[in-house]
């Protein structure tokens, strides 16, 4: 049974699927949840820049790819490298705070997080489009 009061991260695979389900951003707070966590809110703030970083460049891809041009693929490998990326930067603290009795966040809260931050970029993007249809 856990223990309520128990310090929390979230996995290198939680945050590869966030970044799946939610994108780039999603992944990102994850991230820099875990650096706040481990007492780095700096890195943390970094990650969430590069990840608005990489949204805009994700944007600017998919608007040069030929029209018939599959491009679900690049979700894949942006989480692919986030979950990379966490595995590489997050793991060794992980491993020590679990040594300490950290637990992991319920998948239930991942996937959660995700679908909202989901929702959030698609309400966006839709007041976006319904702006420049305005114009």
């Amino acid at each position: 049974m856990d223990i309520p009061d128990s310090p929390r991260y979230y996995s290198a695979l939680q945050i590869g699927i966030a970044t799946l389900v939610g994108g780039p951003l999603a992944g990102g707070y994850l991230a820099s949840r875990d650096y706040a966590l481990f007492g780095e809110p700096d890195k943390g703030r970094v990650v969430i820049i590069v990840s608005c970083i990489i949204i805009v460049g994700l944007i600017y891809i998919g608007s040069v790819l030929p029209e018939r041009t599959p491009r679900s693929g690049l979700a894949f490998i942006v989480a692919i490298a986030y979950r990379a990326y966490a595995s590489y930067a997050l793991e060794p603290a992980i491993a020590h705070r679990k040594s300490e009795g950290w637990l992991q966040y319920s998948w239930w809260r991942t996937l959660g997080l995700s679908l909202l931050f989901l929702v959030a970029i698609l309400a966006i993007a839709v007041a976006a489009v319904s702006m420049l249809n305005l114009s």
